[in-house]
């Protein structure tokens, strides 16, 4: 009986001492606001928590990217480079078993340390990020961590840049709603012109991808088949983002041969010059338009006959 009660006293002790370090730390992170600009300090508090009813020990690194560390990625879940400099210290730098510091913490207590991202980051562009706060509660044990929920923070471009690139997207806004109220032949004229320039955002402002579509015998059963109405607005992307890539082959020049306007239907002939490599052809085209409700004239469908 009495090594019974031993072997129960020993099992609890070791449960207060394991369990709690690999499941009742919880690591969070803290930052001051949900948006800043590049090239200013990006401070973010990383807490770890005892979420436990006992005490826990761990142990910190005088280097505090060996105890504390991050992940950092954009929207498309491509991972921030780190700063050369940042890595160059990283790989110098190394402390021994002997210099760690012992921390317990009791229930309900918490460790923090503040940090600036940009001095670990290489952060270029802005945009959305994700981080992820990492905690290594023995640094000479990398493959025990523990890791916070993801979080989103914008970066703004600096004031200044922000400024400019707000009246550039006004005046192109303004320049779209010309766009907008242009006649079928200055349409077609715009379309190609925009297929010329590779401005594929004005390009696809004069098609109506779900009518077009119909033309595009994989892509409309795919529309036709999609589940949902989110997988048709998929669908419908995958499409506009293919014919930004079947309009690939240069154009040389072209001309508008003529315009026909009944009520709201319009026919439009043109006559387009491509070149691939060494390779040269013409191609005429008829484009069929209508107006919608907002008076816009969209292409709803094509033909193009080899004419050189």
């Amino acid at each position: 009986m009495n090594s019974l009660k031993f072997y129960i006293i020993l099992l609890f002790f070791l449960l207060t001492i394991v369990l709690p370090i690999y499941g009742e730390l919880q690591v969070g992170l803290q930052f001051y606001r949900e948006t800043y600009r590049l090239n200013e300090p990006i401070p973010v508090q990383i807490n770890v928590v005892n979420n436990s009813s006992f005490p826990v020990k761990f142990y910190v690194s005088p280097l505090i990217y060996e105890s504390f560390f991050f992940t950092m990625k954009t929207p498309k879940n491509e991972d921030v480079a780190l700063l050369d400099s940042f890595q160059v210290e990283r790989k110098n730098n190394t402390s021994s078993s002997g210099d760690f510091r012992e921390i317990t913490l009791m229930p309900g207590e918490e460790f923090a340390r503040l940090i600036d991202l940009t001095q670990w980051f290489d952060i270029r562009e802005s945009g959305y990020y994700y981080i992820k706060g990492l905690f290594y509660p023995n640094p000479d044990k990398k493959n025990v961590l523990i890791e916070s929920f993801d979080y989103k923070i914008l970066i703004k471009p600096p004031v200044i840049v922000e400024k400019q690139i707000s009246a550039e997207e006004l005046e192109r806004q303004a320049d779209f709603e010309k766009v907008l109220k242009l006649p079928p032949y200055d349409v077609i004229d715009d379309f190609l012109d925009a297929k010329m320039k590779k401005d594929w955002e004005r390009f696809l402002l004069h098609i109506d991808p779900t009518r077009l579509i119909k033309s595009f015998d994989e892509y409309y059963n795919a529309y036709q088949n999609a589940r949902s109405g989110t997988y048709q607005l998929q669908v419908i992307e995958d499409f506009k983002k293919y014919l930004t890539v079947y309009w690939q082959d240069r154009i040389l020049s072209y001309k508008i041969i003529e315009s026909h306007i009944k009520e709201n239907d319009a026919t439009v002939i043109a006559d387009v010059d491509f070149k691939v490599k060494l390779f040269s052809y013409t191609l005429r085209y008829t484009f069929n338009l209508y107006k919608n409700h907002l008076n816009q004239w969209l292409i709803y469908d094509y033909s193009a006959l080899k004419v050189k």
